[in-house]
């Protein structure tokens, strides 16, 4: 009798896994960010973007409340982290102001949500790629962010913490967990760095 009652969900659980197309991923406003950042090759001067497309993607997916990020499901460190990613990549090819000042506002208003989100539901390497983006807003010229606020204490506290916990030469010679948020991170060595990708790419 227990199991004729379990059957249709099991059921259910089988038609959901056969429905799911392996290895797709839902889109990134923090990936797609990093790459409407990579400059024109051989343009004039790096003054466009190689994929424009990434930066129309940006455009077209700003939230109603300013931010960027998973709209089913509000995480601080989700919406912080891929609406700042936007608001620089926009900034650096000085487009969207409107935009740029709503995302910014996002900020401004929920920066203090960072202290107190789940220190688990942090995604890996947060500590390390947040505040190289807030770093990389400060050297365009993005004079709106709270680059003080107290709830980035914490963060930058616990990149303190992981850098020395992991020396720059270690990080160039064995695989270790900084791989995972590299993006932003200055003078890598990254010929060295290469030798630690994995064989399927």
């Amino acid at each position: 009798a227990e199991e004729a009652e379990l059957q249709p969900l099991i059921d259910q659980v089988r038609a959901m896994l056969r429905s799911m197309n392996d290895g797709d991923t839902s889109a990134s406003a923090y990936d797609t960010a990093w790459v409407a950042m990579v400059p024109k090759v051989g343009g004039d001067g790096g003054a466009q973007p190689q994929f424009p497309a990434t930066v129309r993607w940006i455009v077209d997916h700003q939230l109603p409340d300013g931010s960027w990020g998973d709209s089913a499901l509000f995480s601080a460190y989700d919406r912080m982290i891929n609406t700042l990613a936007c608001v620089v990549a926009l900034t650096k090819w000085s487009l969207e102001p409107a935009r740029c000042e709503a995302g910014l506002s996002f900020l401004h208003e929920n920066m203090w949500r960072l202290a107190e989100e789940e220190a688990e539901s942090m995604p890996i390497g947060f500590e390390i790629a947040f505040p190289s983006l807030i770093q990389t807003a400060r050297d365009l010229g993005v004079v709106d962010f709270p680059y003080g606020h107290p709830a980035l204490q914490s963060i930058y506290a616990n990149r303190e913490v992981k850098l020395k916990r992991i020396p720059r030469d270690m990080m160039h010679r064995v695989p270790t967990s900084i791989l995972h948020s590299l993006e932003g991170m200055p003078d890598l060595d990254w010929p060295r760095l290469l030798n630690l990708q994995s064989c399927d790419g």
